[in-house]
């Protein structure tokens, strides 16, 4: 149950975008393009040029920077990366005036051996040969790098966080040795001149303040440079806190305040049970991590991404962690506005709710920024767990306009706003740290680009995700969504808007087995006329149905597996059925993801004769990925029948990014079929040459209308992507 009138008018922004008809407001945005860090690498945090034309992100798992030219924002070029020796880049920021890049790098925080950072400056006035000028040594464990630039001075400010991480690399609290704030007077003609001024957190000024709980282990998190570049604000997360620095002077920054972030209390989802149901009261320390200047009108405001980072049981009052959303306050630290329950809100009618996360911090908005695009004043966040950003319009700041979701790669880290480009293009880039992704999105003040071939799919009352199979019954779809969620259910999906980029979860079918919701982890189905074929994916003979219902969801008979196929094939772990179909002559085809043998080189195809209630096996030879078969194994997803007698499968690898390799349909003949006879597969379509598709988990097919329909599945929230493939190829 949703518990929020708003919702239906968040969708419509989210589909349509704004209708605010004057033409200087913001009304749509298009994504632009997806890119892949090459060679599997990390996105973390992104800026850009001024110009912006280029973009740097910190690559940490390749211990560089990275660069894209984004002049086609269609068309990212890579372009030569910086490496910092065996540093991990942990944030950067390029001079106003484009010539200059500083990096802030982590050499070792661990307890027992602390090693101080590093901040590197780069000359990248020829951006295809950045040279290093030198670098500055700071404080251990450095975080987020932002600049101050005022009467031909530049200042990098440091969040020294020193995490003091223990032996399996995981950050501590209450250590030993308090974080800090570099201020860094940069002199760029000889770095190992530039001035480091360290803005210390006394305890004495932490324990006057209510609600500050580590005293004496700060650990700054994120900085934020006032417009008038003489102050910064600085997040103390694991201390709901905020401090606000005077830097007038860079050599001799100074303490203004500290406050604490306060409390988000409203109504929640806390338990992670397949159902999602915003009902319970909820309260939680806000813990923001990000943090930005934002203007609205003639004032500014502090925003906060309320990520949390302690656990529930870590004070022992009951009180949660993190605020599950984005928050504005003034500079004194006074709440002016709380995104409450209608951010979870809307994400979980976009497939974007992550409920796996409800018992822990929900959505965990981890970056925020802020931006003036056309006539609007904007407020951008990015959600680590739902994989989308938030755009908001912050023309009034206390009554502030959810524009749109935007689905990103997985785990955006870094956000920016490039507002400055001659050709009058305004984007929106995120970094995503899940996948090695960037992707940049326009923003524009007319209507949205409108795809025919990869709709939005939405809902207005009910809230969805993981599509896990498709079928179609020549005018809609249907899917269902593996196990996350419970009791179990079939999705309708509504098609007639899909011409218009517009798909509708219009139906909830809920299935019942002896007038009991049933639970089943389902993977596949298939309509008929008589009712709905699925499978259910399980570790033996007793977990891997396949199921027959009624149109109502009414369970009518389960088949499971013969016994002594797990005794003569050996145990599927959980990797059992996928897809399910029914061919022209009855006859049911399931699709094994990867066999009964892990580590075998070919899946099972299963043929089941309803007649005679007899099962055969056959196996389908599967791809084997480049760079590392066993972390990106190969598997099946779902399979469908056609009428010449052919059956389309999905297989797909692990990997994603840029590590994705095979996302492919490939076809074969039922007249082929045997007991244990090994299937010629042929190639139907290359999804990831032809649609440039880096997410995982191709996981439905269809065709309907002569088309071939697939969509990602999002493990429970993320980017669902449908994509129409076009027509089925002839034989």
């Amino acid at each position: 149950m949703i518990k929020n009138s708003l919702l239906p008018f968040c969708l419509f922004c989210f589909l349509l975008f704004s209708s605010a008809g004057a033409s200087a407001h913001v009304q749509s945005f298009n994504l632009e393009s997806h890119y892949a860090v090459p060679g599997g690498g990390v996105a973390e945090i992104v800026t850009g040029t001024p110009d912006g034309l280029f973009l740097y992100y910190t690559n940490a798992s390749g211990s560089k920077v990275g660069l894209l030219d984004i002049s086609d924002p269609k068309k990212p070029i890579t372009g030569t990366d910086i490496s910092i020796g065996e540093a991990e880049p942990t944030s950067a920021s390029v001079t106003g005036d484009g010539k200059y890049l500083v990096v802030a790098a982590r050499n070792g925080d661990g307890l027992d051996k602390p090693t101080p950072g590093s901040l590197f400056i780069y000359d990248i006035a020829d951006r295809a040969s950045p040279r290093l000028l030198g670098q500055v040594e700071i404080g251990i464990g450095p975080d987020c790098v932002a600049l101050a630039e005022r009467d031909g001075k530049v200042a990098a400010v440091v969040a020294i966080e020193d995490e003091e991480t223990d032996s399996e690399g995981e950050a501590t609290i209450d250590g030993k040795r308090a974080g800090r704030v570099d201020v860094v007077t940069l002199n760029f003609e000889n770095p190992s001149a530039s001035k480091v001024s360290s803005v210390e957190f006394p305890k004495a000024t932490l324990d006057a303040v209510s609600g500050v709980n580590f005293t004496a282990d700060p650990q700054p998190e994120f900085v934020a440079i006032h417009p008038n570049q003489l102050e910064f604000a600085v997040t103390l997360q694991e201390n709901n806190a905020v401090a606000i620095v005077d830097i007038e002077n860079f050599e001799s920054p100074k303490i203004k305040t500290v406050f604490s972030a306060g409390t988000a209390e409203r109504e929640a989802d806390l338990q992670k049970d397949g159902k999602i149901q915003f009902t319970e009261a909820y309260k939680g320390r806000r813990e923001p991590d990000g943090i930005a200047y934002v203007t609205a009108g003639n004032e500014v405001y502090l925003a906060l991404a309320n990520e949390g980072d302690s656990s529930l049981k870590t004070f022992g009052d009951n009180v949660y962690s993190g605020g599950r959303g984005v928050s504005l306050h003034k500079l004194d630290g006074t709440p002016v506005w709380d995104s409450g329950l209608e951010l979870e809100s809307a994400a979980s009618l976009l497939g974007h709710y992550p409920d796996s996360r409800s018992n822990s911090r929900s959505l965990e908005v981890e970056g925020v920024t802020g931006g003036r695009l056309f006539d609007d004043d904007l407020m951008i966040a990015v959600s680590e767990r739902g994989s989308f950003i938030a755009v908001y319009r912050v023309n009034d700041p206390k009554k502030p306009e959810l524009l749109g979701l935007l689905p990103t790669g997985i785990s955006p880290e870094g956000v920016t706003v490039l507002a400055g480009r001659a050709d009058g293009k305004k984007l929106i880039v995120t970094a995503n740290e899940g996948d090695g992704t960037v992707n940049v999105y326009s923003v524009s003040d007319g209507p949205a680009t409108v795809d025919p071939n990869s709709p939005a799919i939405s809902s207005k009352a009910f809230p969805w995700s993981a599509l896990s199979g498709f079928t179609t019954d020549g005018r809609d779809i249907y899917s269902v969504p593996d196990n996350a969620r419970s009791p179990s259910i079939i999705w309708k999906l509504d098609m007639k808007d899909a011409k218009n980029g517009l798909v509708e979860i219009s139906e909830e079918i809920p299935l019942k087995k002896d007038g009991v919701p049933a639970e089943y982890d389902l993977e596949g189905i298939c309509w008929t006329k008589e009712g709905f074929w699925l499978v259910s994916e399980g570790a033996d003979s007793a977990g891997n149905l396949l199921v027959f219902a009624g149109l109502d969801g009414t369970v009518k008979t389960e088949y499971p597996l013969p016994s002594e196929f797990f005794s003569k094939y050996g145990d599927s772990k959980n990797y059992g059925f996928e897809g399910v179909t029914v061919a022209p002559d009855g006859k049911i085809y399931a699709a094994f993801q990867r066999g009964f043998v892990l580590d075998g080189p070919d899946a099972a195809i299963l043929r089941f004769d309803p007649a005679s209630k007899q099962w055969e096996t056959a196996w389908y030879p599967l791809e084997v990925h480049s760079k590392d078969p066993k972390k990106f194994w190969m598997g099946l997803s779902d399979i469908t029948a056609l009428d010449d007698g052919r059956l389309l499968i999905v297989e797909r690898d692990k990997g994603m990014g840029g590590t994705a390799e095979v996302k492919r349909i490939y076809s074969f003949d039922s007249k082929d079929f045997a007991n244990e006879k090994k299937l010629e597969k042929k190639l139907v379509y290359d999804i990831l040459k032809e649609n440039n598709l880096l997410l995982e988990k191709v996981e439905s097919l269809c065709v309907l209308n002569g088309d071939m329909w697939i969509a990602i599945d999002n493990d429970g929230a993320g980017w669902t992507r449908m994509l129409n493939l076009g027509p089925v190829p002839k034989q």
